[in-house]
């Protein structure tokens, strides 16, 4: 009986472990995104490098799945989930930072994707939505609402407005994305190295025949090879392998607590790296939109704070 309780404790550390690592990747990718559109690099820039880095770290994997067949997916839903989750979503999301700072990317881009999800979880899954995620949506748009007007009221970030609608835009193809993972209840490792190295297969030969040899070697080649790592290996094999792994750990209902704090904790780890100090009414929101992510996701519930 003392072995197996032990087990499960050490379970339970891995997997609050592998959340804490998938929420500061996450994080970090956020701001090293900013922090590379401040530094010169241009959006294609750093899709280019993002997908040089994740397919290497994922071919070895698509290879060991198949790629005859990728990796049991086929054709045609594979380039259905490039086209929604792979370098389309990424230079989206990338492109947001060359209008908006930091905060508005961190908060809309996580909330989007938890919002759009759930409803389309309920619209085309036929998930029931409870109270707490119609209240939850309820708080994180008001939020929201506040992050964009801050975007449109800014004398230096005119046009935060378009990076917003950038930051929204990526977050639907993810939601996308997701709900097709479900749908066609596909393992999220196999989907994001078929993923990973489709979008590396697509980019890689467009992106040197549109910008050439010579536009690659004027690029801070450390800042590239830095969001080639950060971007690529981070965000699009750690943070993927750390929340599958939490989710195998802890189960669905906790492990999705740990992508509600990305928002808060992408603010904070965004100060050192990028020097941006959130707002008055960036702050609001990125309260506002905290507090309705834990409320989708039913945190005060499973706390008994109902």
């Amino acid at each position: 009986m003392a072995h197996s309780k032990s087990v499960q404790v050490t379970r339970e550390h891995l997997g609050f472990l592998c959340g804490a690592v998938m929420a500061l990747g996450a994080s970090l990718s956020f701001a090293s995104a900013r922090a590379g559109i401040l530094g010169g690099l241009g959006a294609i820039d750093m899709i280019f490098a993002r997908y040089i880095v994740a397919g290497a770290i994922m071919l070895p994997l698509l290879l060991r799945y198949g790629v005859r067949d990728l990796a049991g997916i086929g054709l045609r839903r594979s380039l259905v989930l490039t086209a929604l989750g792979g370098a389309p979503f990424a230079l989206l999301q990338t492109g947001g930072y060359g209008f908006a700072p930091l905060a508005h990317g961190a908060v809309i881009a996580p909330s989007t994707v938890t919002i759009v999800s759930t409803i389309g979880a309920a619209l085309f899954l036929r998930e029931r939505l409870s109270r707490g995620h119609l209240v939850g949506a309820a708080i994180v748009l008001s939020g929201i609402f506040l992050i964009g007007w801050d975007g449109l009221t800014q004398p230096s970030g005119e046009r935060a407005w378009l990076g917003d609608l950038l930051f929204f835009a990526s977050s639907v193809l993810w939601a996308g994305f997701t709900l097709l993972l479900r749908h066609w209840r596909l393992p999220a490792l196999q989907a994001t190295a078929v993923v990973a190295v489709l979008s590396f297969v697509l980019t890689t030969p467009l992106y040197l025949a549109v910008m050439g040899v010579a536009h690659l070697d004027a690029l801070p080649l450390g800042m590239l090879a830095f969001q080639g790592l950060v971007q690529g290996g981070l965000q699009g094999a750690v943070t993927m392998i750390a929340y599958s792994q939490a989710v195998i750990f802890l189960g669905v209902s906790r492990a999705v607590l740990f992508p509600a704090i990305v928002p808060a904790l992408s603010v904070l780890v965004g100060i050192p790296i990028v020097r941006e100090i959130p707002g008055p009414l960036q702050i609001a929101g990125l309260c506002l939109v905290t507090l309705g992510l834990m409320t989708t996701v039913g945190l005060f519930r499973r706390l008994g704070l109902r």
